[in-house]
């Protein structure tokens, strides 16, 4: 996994140790996206995304630049790994400086040989892609504004494009594993929206008991399930509905002094890129920042994450 242990250089370091095993040869990039395998990762570098191997030694080199007039910075790897959807805006002719961009364009790259091809254009909208299925020439994407996700898209590979509406208040959402199925989570904060790729109107909504409040929830890879974080506890939630408790969280005494002083817990999660496991980081307002906590998904077992908090960037998954 890749950890940001200052404010210059990526390392790399295994769940056994909390030393790093080798430092990344980039820059401290904005963002880094990693393949679903884990063993790749792309990086923006000013106008240029750079494709890096996770491993010693490794150099980066430049797989796609942004032209003048555009920017980028969202993107989703396809589900094999061979490709990435990049979403360009257009600078020029914006309406205002907080408004939407005046388009975006979806441009498909072929990683291994850096191939480009822009798919479709959508006039005056944010559009942020979810995920690329190559085997079916599908692409899923959501247009985003202030209040969630204003609407749904699904694309093929010639660029005919369905739309539908969706949201509000869906500010967090994402494509599984496979691109078969969307989860979108935000406003109210005990719901969960999961829709099949081909409709978002076909979606259900999920509720935590008694309107709890959902943390963050992601789904786990490999598998139709839902990791669900709570503030004392994990949970795994199946697509239909069906809910288990995977492992209690016990708090401190200082999250009742934090209410008290109106504050609350934060906190996230991510997977392994197997699915086998997962790591959870909680904040408490007004105190030191909780310890990492790795979950075996086999057994519940959980167990504390010695040094750096791991940032949900890269996994490599052995």
């Amino acid at each position: 996994m890749v950890t940001i242990p200052g404010p210059v250089g990526l390392k790399v370091r295994r769940e056994s140790d909390p030393q790093p095993a080798f430092e990344l040869g980039i820059e401290n990039p904005g963002g880094i996206y990693a393949s679903p395998d884990g063993r790749q990762a792309v990086y923006w570098s000013n106008s240029e995304l750079r494709l890096i191997d996770i491993a010693p030694n490794a150099k980066p080199h430049t797989l796609f630049a942004v032209r003048a007039n555009e920017g980028a910075l969202y993107l989703a790897w396809s589900g094999d790994g061979t490709g990435i959807v990049i979403a360009v805006n257009g600078t020029a002719g914006a309406v205002a400086p907080d408004g939407p961009p005046a388009y975006t364009a979806l441009r498909a790259v072929d990683v291994a040989g850096g191939q480009q091809r822009e798919i479709v254009r959508v006039q005056n909208a944010s559009v942020l892609p979810l995920s690329w299925d190559r085997q079916s020439h599908l692409i899923t994407a959501y247009q985003a504004s202030s209040s969630g996700a204003r609407s749904y898209y699904v694309i093929d590979e010639a660029g005919t494009l369905i739309r539908s509406d969706a949201g509000p208040g869906l500010y967090t959402v994402e494509a599984s594993a496979d691109g078969q199925q969307v989860l979108g989570h935000g406003d109210p904060d005990d719901v969960l929206r999961v829709w099949p790729r081909a409709s978002y109107a076909a979606g259900i909504e999920l509720r935590s008991t008694g309107g709890e409040r959902i943390l963050d929830a992601h789904w786990r890879p490999g598998t139709a399930e839902i990791g669900v974080l709570f503030e004392n506890r994990i949970e795994l939630w199946d697509a239909s509905g069906a809910h288990r408790i995977l492992a209690v969280l016990p708090l401190p005494s200082t999250a009742s002094a934090s209410r008290q002083r109106g504050g609350s817990v934060r906190g996230g999660l991510f997977f392994r890129v197997d699915g086998r496991a997962l790591f959870i980081n909680r904040q408490i307002d007004f105190y030191p920042d909780l310890g990492a906590v790795a979950v075996d998904l086999a057994t519940g077992r959980t167990a504390p994450l010695l040094g750096l908090a791991p940032a949900p960037s890269v996994f490599i998954g052995r």
